[in-house]
């Protein structure tokens, strides 16, 4: 596997620890490294991606 295969893989699985999949809505959002556009029935959303910088999975919210 590929490094950025691998980074996007441990960005799925912090979305999967942290939501339910059925219950949120997931786009790809390329402006950050491997970044997943997530938004919830109440449309809030944020962004989840691979951060180079701390080597981990990161998130923004929309309001931040």
């Amino acid at each position: 596997m590929i490094e950025q295969e691998i980074y996007e893989d441990k960005v799925m699985e912090w979305i999967d620890d942290h939501f339910v999949r059925n219950e949120v809505e997931i786009e790809d959002y390329p402006f950050f490294l491997n970044g997943k556009l997530v938004r919830d029935k109440q449309g809030e959303t944020m962004v989840v991606f691979w951060c180079v910088i701390y080597g981990r999975v990161d998130y923004r919210f929309q309001d931040a």
